[in-house]
């Protein structure tokens, strides 16, 4: 059977907002959301890699294990290959490598319910080597550098019903990637070898980056995870 380790990130300095991944959201530390969700999906091993002792104990206590990151990984510029790499290594140390890596970023913590199952699904069937969690977007973009350009046919303008699959466009959301181990281990990143899309629905691509997204990621939580809301 194959293995997955489920990792969150969560370091514990955070520039826009201070203490981010524990800030209340909906009733919840705005981590236990992503850590709820990967728990209640089959297969997945739960793990939370922070530096942070705090945010340990609330992983803990929400039923994630924790991975001990250390300090020179948990900078501002610590990109985040590097921490799922010693990840993957502090569980080989235990003669527990994982065969992919379900990397999932607290600051997306809006899924539906089933989208991780969904993912593995969809992976497996696949055969790729990664993949990447998008969403729908609107094809009408444009540049204003070096020059103003559309990047949609403006004469022929489609409308949203007509247009083919090679129109449509998707955006990554950065809530969901799987990867198999050994993409990590050779490239160094979350993507490689083949990569396929993941589509999750568009309610899906909530992102918090600023102190208002918590009201908007709020509202959504409560319409469509109800039963998971506190009660009074």
């Amino acid at each position: 059977m194959t293995s997955t380790l489920a990792l969150i990130p969560a370091r514990g300095g955070s520039k826009g907002i201070l203490r981010k991944n524990l800030k209340p959201l909906a009733g919840k530390p705005l981590i236990v959301w992503t850590i709820a969700q990967a728990l209640a999906t089959p297969g997945l091993d739960v793990r939370v890699s922070t530096e942070d002792a705090e945010i340990a104990d609330v992983a803990r206590a929400a039923g994630a294990g924790v991975i001990d990151r250390p300090a020179e990984l948990a900078a501002d510029t610590t990109a985040t290959e590097p921490v799922v790499e010693h990840a993957i290594e502090a569980l080989a140390a235990e003669g527990a490598r994982p065969d992919q890596v379900m990397l999932l970023q607290a600051t997306s913590p809006v899924r539906l319910p089933g989208t991780m199952a969904r993912a593995l699904d969809e992976f497996a069937a696949s055969g790729a080597d990664s993949m990447v969690g998008v969403v729908p977007e609107p094809i009408f973009i444009w540049q204003k550098e070096p020059q103003v350009q559309a990047h949609y046919p403006v004469e022929n303008r489609p409308r949203r019903q007509d247009m083919t699959p090679d129109q449509l466009r998707y955006r990554e959301t950065g809530s969901l990637y799987l990867t198999r181990t050994e993409v990590y281990e050779q490239a160094h990143n979350r993507l490689g070898g083949r990569i396929e899309l993941f589509v999750m629905d568009p309610v899906e691509g909530t992102d918090i980056d600023a102190p208002s997204d918590f009201a908007l990621a709020a509202a959504t939580l409560r319409q469509i995870r109800p039963q998971e809301q506190p009660t009074a």
